[in-house]
């Protein structure tokens, strides 16, 4: 039995993650039109991270926006200093 192409929301069903590393790597090897090159090593890591990670960082910051709201405003004053 073949494993579905979609899931019931039709995204690409799988391992992700490892789909996209596997076309990056041929990218570097294979030039394939506007792929040519591939995607750099950090920007492969930074969405490696970012999937693994993103849902559990953001449910923290959701849940505990009122204590760092302070950061979030030191954010903005060095943005207007940089402005």
């Amino acid at each position: 039995m073949s494993k579905p192409l979609l899931n019931s929301l039709y995204d690409l069903s799988g391992n992700g993650i490892l789909r996209v590393f596997r076309q990056q790597v041929t990218a570097k090897f294979i030039p394939m039109g506007n792929y040519r090159g591939g995607a750099g090593l950090k920007c492969l890591l930074v969405f490696s991270v970012l999937h693994y990670l993103g849902k559990p960082i953001f449910l923290v910051l959701i849940r505990f926006e009122r204590q760092l709201s302070w950061l979030y405003k030191l954010r903005e004053s060095k943005d207007e200093e940089q402005s």
